[in-house]
């Protein structure tokens, strides 16, 4: 009986052992090739910690119907200039293990696709 709640015991660590496995594929950052659209409006936000809000652009992915607030310098590589509309490609990295003060999600540009003035009707 001793032996085998000792194997049975044994059986439960290497569980546990194996469930702790820091190549686990979930730990992984997460890169994309995303197409990303900038509102030549820009909006704000609050960022954590700040008693004032900041102006921001706001971007969009395709499929989504709002845009969001973004940080200027959050895409690098990429300079916003108010007036235009933006549609870019950007590398979209997901990090698995975030920063305490930072975004889950950073950008890089890959290239301006198109740089449009909005038209008013």
């Amino acid at each position: 009986m001793k032996s085998k709640l000792l194997l049975l015991g044994l059986l439960l660590v290497n569980l546990v052992l194996i469930g702790c496995d820091k190549d686990d594929y979930s730990l992984k950052d997460r890169i994309e090739t995303v197409t990303l659209y900038v509102s030549s409006e820009t909006g704000t936000y609050q960022p954590w910690g700040a008693e004032q809000p900041v102006e921001c652009m706001r971007v969009k992915e395709p499929g989504e119907t709002e845009y969001q607030p973004l940080a200027f310098g959050a895409i690098a590589g990429f300079v916003y200039e108010k007036g235009y509309d933006y549609t870019l490609s950007v590398e979209k990295t997901t990090l698995s293990n975030p920063p305490a003060d930072a975004s889950r999600v950073t950008y890089k540009l890959l290239q301006i696709v198109e740089q449009t003035i909005p038209t008013t009707e």
